[in-house]
């Protein structure tokens, strides 16, 4: 049972003096972590743990930089072409290794067995998270947001679902929409997320939905049809680069 869980996580290592990580190595180190960790179905893992020490535990365990650790990983699968099933979890915790500055550790996990965020992301929480104390060893502390002396520090908005930017669709010229994980329509409706100004697309055209950590585009019944890459299309995971045709309009699919 121990060997078979030591097997489910693999750990990344990342070698730089200790004390002197800094975000673009978390972000380049979790890309990476990605990369290696697809099975045999494509799919890589849900859940992520960073170990720093505990210089860098304060000093990176902020907010701002959870949410762009969160958005690498989900540029990532779609870079990839791969999925993630169930929501993606970051966390950073301390360790004790005086070898080591930056260890990352993935695995597979059901959205059940997740953890709380250490993070309140959704009031995008700007100080510095706190060690959490107790009953403890000084090797299982872990950072923790203490909610009773963070909550001071919390903009004043409600609660809010994080709306991440992922990618963009843009004709080139003067119109592009940049999006996330929410659905946007496509067409020459005036309601729709981007209009397409082309007296050859339908109305309701079509539809870009987020499915495993992918969008995915969705011909929406249009008289003419959609096209990706020249090829007609049902529904098709997008990809960087990706063209899409509508009417007689072609759109390009790029990830941020």
């Amino acid at each position: 049972m121990k060997l078979a869980t030591t097997l489910k996580g693999r750990f990344a290592n990342f070698f730089r003096p200790r004390g002197e990580v800094a975000p673009e190595d978390l972000i380049e180190a979790l890309e990476r972590e990605v990369a290696k960790r697809k099975n045999s179905q494509n799919v890589v893992p849900n859940h992520y743990t960073i170990y720093l020490c505990e210089e860098d535990c304060y000093r990176l365990s902020a907010a701002r930089l959870i949410r762009d650790l969160y958005e690498a990983v989900e540029r990532k699968v779609i870079r990839e072409n791969s999925f993630m099933d169930g929501n993606l979890s970051i966390r950073i915790e301390k360790f004790f290794d005086e070898e080591n500055s930056l260890v990352i550790k993935s695995k597979f996990v059901e959205d059940t067995e997740l953890e709380q965020d250490t993070i309140d992301l959704a009031n995008d929480v700007l100080s510095r998270t706190l060690i959490k104390s107790g009953n403890v060893s000084d090797n299982e502390k872990t950072i923790v947001a203490n909610h009773t002396k963070i909550i001071k520090t919390m903009r004043t908005s409600p609660a809010r679902k994080i709306e991440y930017n992922l990618a963009v669709i843009t004709d080139f010229t003067t119109t592009e929409v940049v999006f996330g994980e929410r659905q946007i329509y496509l067409g020459r409706k005036n309601t729709n997320d981007f209009v397409v100004n082309d007296e050859n697309a339908s109305r309701i055209h079509a539809y870009i939905s987020y499915e495993r950590h992918r969008h995915i585009l969705h011909d929406a019944g249009s008289l003419n049809g959609t096209f990706v890459n020249k090829k007609p299309i049902s529904s098709c995971e997008l990809r960087d680069g990706d063209k899409i045709l509508i009417g007689n309009t072609t759109l390009t699919y790029k990830v941020l």
